[in-house]
């Protein structure tokens, strides 16, 4: 082999990097976030990350692709997901005679809704993440964006796990089970930032803005999924005109 190759052979790394879009520092991110959140909070206000994070709108980034490159499963006929948004659209024909067969749609509906939940989810979260000034004074806007991102992180990286368990649920107890789901990832955005964020207000004031920003973060969340049912309907509106 050609020496001046030998230093450039890719490893697991670059093919984790390759396939998602994540790599070994984008990992160890998330794994700080979870075990030591304080510390990348920390970082966030330098510059570089002090060289040992991911940026974390990069990495949420690559945590959604991760989680739509796995929404095949939700579109599994036997899914619960699919067939609560079957009956859906099924009950939506029967007001609306214009309407292609419910059966006929589905498939597009999700490609479409799976194609602009990305972007809608990084627009929505970018202009609140702007908004938001929870992180103590003085923290200028790209910070706030950061420190904000770190929490979506977390919660998306939960709503994956919980992606897959769904898989096991029936679907008359999937109602249930995605109200339950969104409910525990607004835990995971109180606890994170409550972790994260410990030392810089007092106790009461921590736990008064981690249950704001939880409750922001959650009703972006909605934002983010009626915006992309939106497009959805929008592009199945426009292809069987």
């Amino acid at each position: 082999m050609n020496d001046r190759w030998q230093h450039q052979r890719p490893g697991l790394d670059s093919l984790i990097e390759d396939v998602f879009g994540l790599n070994i520092r984008g990992l160890k991110t998330l794994w700080q976030l979870i075990i030591r959140p304080r510390d990348v909070f920390e970082s966030a206000r330098f510059t570089d990350w002090r060289s040992r994070y991911t940026p974390t709108i990069r990495l949420t980034f690559s945590v959604i692709t991760v989680f739509m490159l796995l929404s095949f499963f939700w579109a599994a006929e036997d899914g619960p997901f699919y067939q609560m948004i079957l009956v859906q659209l099924e009950e939506a024909a029967k007001t609306n005679p214009d309407l292609p067969p419910a059966d006929q749609v589905l498939d597009a509906f999700f490609a479409a809704y799976s194609f602009s939940y990305p972007f809608v989810y990084m627009l929505i979260h970018a202009v609140i993440g702007v908004l938001v000034f929870f992180w103590g004074s003085g923290t200028g806007w790209v910070t706030r964006i950061r420190l904000y991102f770190a929490l979506l992180v977390m919660g998306m990286t939960f709503s994956l796990f919980m992606m897959v368990l769904s898989l096991m649920i029936e679907r008359e107890a999937f109602p249930l089970f995605a109200l339950t789901s969104f409910a525990l990832t607004y835990v995971v955005y109180c606890l994170t930032y409550v972790r994260g964020m410990w030392g810089v207000h007092s106790p009461i004031g921590l736990g008064a803005r981690a249950l704001a920003i939880g409750f922001i973060i959650s009703i972006g969340d909605l934002l983010v999924s009626s915006g992309a049912g939106i497009c959805a309907s929008y592009w199945i509106n426009w292809t069987v005109s």
